[in-house]
Formats: C-alpha cells, sequence, structure tokens
C-alpha cells in the first residue's frame, strides 16, 4: 500500500531554514525576499524559484513580515508539542508498569532488573515513537495551523490590509 502524498509545503525549504535561524537569534530579518512567499532572492533573480512570481509584477521585500516569522513559530511549537507528549507520556506509562516488580516483588534482584529493563523498553518504545509518529502528527498538525494562517495572511495582504 503506497503512502498518501504529503500536500505541497507553503514556504520553500531555504525559508523554513532561514526562519528557524530568525527565531533562534542566527539569522537577521533582512535581505530580498519574494513578495509572495518571502523566499530569499539572490540579487541577479527575476523571478522566485520557488513560487514563480516575477519581480516585475511585484517587488522584491526587505524583510519577512513579522505575521510570517509569527505563523512559522507556531508551527513549530504545535509540532514539538507533539513529539514531545508521546515522548514524556510513553516514558511516564514506562515508569509506572516498570514500579509493578519493585511494587509486587521488592528490592531483590529480580525485580530491580525487572524494573529497569522495563524502565530501557519503555524509553525505547516511546522514543521511536515521538521520533516516528509524532514527527508526523505533528507535521500534519503544524501543516493545517500553517495553512489556515496563511490563507488569512494572503487574503488580508491582498486586500491591502
Amino acid at each position: 500500500m503506497e503512502a498518501p502524498p504529503k500536500e505541497e509545503e507553503i514556504l520553500s525549504e531555504r525559508s523554513i531554514l532561514l526562519l528557524d535561524d530568525i527565531l533562534a537569534g542566527r539569522a537577521p530579518n533582512a535581505g530580498r525576499f519574494c513578495a509572495n512567499c518571502y523566499r530569499p532572492l539572490a540579487p541577479e533573480r527575476e523571478a522566485c524559484p520557488h513560487c514563480g512570481l516575477a519581480v516585475s509584477e511585484r517587488a522584491p521585500v526587505e524583510a519577512i513580515p513579522r505575521e510570517v516569522i509569527k505563523m512559522h513559530a507556531v508551527r513549530r511549537s504545535r509540532e514539538g508539542m507533539v513529539v514531545r507528549a508521546i515522548a514524556w507520556g510513553g516514558l511516564g506509562i514506562g515508569v509506572a508498569v516498570a514500579l509493578l516488580p519493585v511494587a509486587l516483588g521488592g528490592t531483590g534482584l529480580w525485580p530491580l532488573l525487572g524494573f529497569f529493563g522495563l524502565l530501557a523498553f519503555f524509553y525505547l518504545v516511546s522514543a521511536n515513537l515521538a521520533n516516528s509518529v509524532g514527527d508526523e502528527w505533528g507535521y500534519r498538525w503544524g501543516q493545517s495551523i500553517m495553512r489556515k494562517r496563511w490563507a488569512r495572511f494572503v487574503a488580508k495582504r491582498d486586500a491591502g490590509g
């Protein structure tokens, strides 16, 4: 069975990396950007390689709007929230289950080995689930939020607001 194709990303990969750097304080919000999708543009570029908008149709901007930076920050927050919830949730369940051998068998060698073995097992399972399922669910949630906010932003921007 083939996996469904991912929806096309609103922002270019280069824009996403730049926004991550801006949010982390590693890059300034200054330069030459497409006025439609806010991809960085080289000085010689006459059209955006991501959305195809010609510079003659809409002049490039010198900074990415705050609203775009904010919606990207919210998107990253939601993505991370899902991953952390799965990781910590799995680990919490693991601690509860791992305490059962100690609670039922005392503090002998086998209950302690059972405790650490179960704890290690649940740690590995929760980490793998967070990195696979959590990444996918977080990406989808972040994308849906980004698409809704982007649509409102573009409608407002193109209406002159």
